[in-house]
């Protein structure tokens, strides 16, 4: 080795000790009471931390804890006599006033709308198995049916909108919001039961069919405060998890309840 080399190996300095990069910090999960609190007290911050955390089906829980409340209602609508009766017979008067409709108009003859309306009368016997099974097998179907409805909606736009998120943390926001709907379910019966009449807290109540219309009546009812609220938290809910700007979330969650309201106040 020459003098030459040995000093340029004297100069070179030594090479950098490369230091193992530090963990990652983990944001700690929520649990399943502190998420379902974190709807009414931080629904941001709650959302942010599932996001960010290991993935976990929080939408589980809330979903059973509807359920249940929407069994309890059914058992409280179906106990009182007068309130089924006034929903029942205003019901039938609706689909007598469609079958004769029909009859004038020459789409079925009266034999029909006789042989129709009886079938009807039957269904809607408050009193026949049938008319039970269905109302309370309803408040536990229906539920899921709504969520993996919404939640593949969502995940159309969002996919749409190129975000990035999990499919489970739709389910998560749509699940954890149920909550609020639950409550909103509680309410409506108790006002139901005491006005005779199925009702809601909304315009509704300031209104009768009668006076304004069906199809009006129909949208007045659909603004309510719960239903409301919920797209609010699911809105909140979808900015946190897929990083949307809150406006975007807004304008897709309530751009597509209300095509919904006026698809079913006005076309159905």
């Amino acid at each position: 080795m020459t003098e030459e080399n040995k000093t340029n190996q004297q100069e070179q300095p030594d090479s950098p000790t490369v230091a193992p990069p530090e963990p990652a910090e983990e944001i700690e999960s929520l649990t399943k009471s502190d998420a379902i609190a974190g709807i009414f007290s931080e629904p941001g911050n709650t959302f942010s931390t599932i996001a960010g955390s290991v993935k976990q089906h929080y939408w589980v829980l809330p979903v059973i804890i509807f359920i249940v409340v929407n069994l309890i209602s059914a058992f409280l609508f179906f106990s009182d006599e007068q309130l089924v009766t006034e929903v029942m017979d205003k019901q039938l008067k609706k689909v007598e006033q469609r079958m004769e409709e029909n009859v004038k108009s020459g789409s079925m003859t009266q034999e029909e709308a006789d042989l129709a309306l009886e079938q009807t009368e039957k269904f809607m016997n408050p009193k026949s198995v049938f008319f039970l099974i269905t109302g309370y097998g309803s408040g536990v179907v229906l539920p899921f049916i709504l969520m993996f409805a919404l939640s593949l909606v969502y995940l159309i736009a969002l996919k749409i909108l190129k975000a990035d998120f999990d499919y489970v943390n739709i389910l998560n926001v749509i699940g954890l919001s149920f909550i609020v709907l639950a409550i909103g379910k509680i309410l409506d019966v108790v006002i139901s039961i005491l006005t005779s009449d199925i009702n809601t807290i909304s315009l509704g109540l300031l209104f009768n069919e009668e006076s304004i219309g069906e199809s009006l009546y129909k949208l007045m009812t659909s603004l309510d405060v719960f239903t409301i609220w919920f797209s609010i938290i699911v809105a909140i809910g979808l900015s946190k998890i897929s990083g949307i700007k809150s406006s975007v979330s807004y304008i897709l969650v309530f751009g597509i309840w209300i095509v919904w309201v006026l698809v079913t106040s006005f076309v159905f």
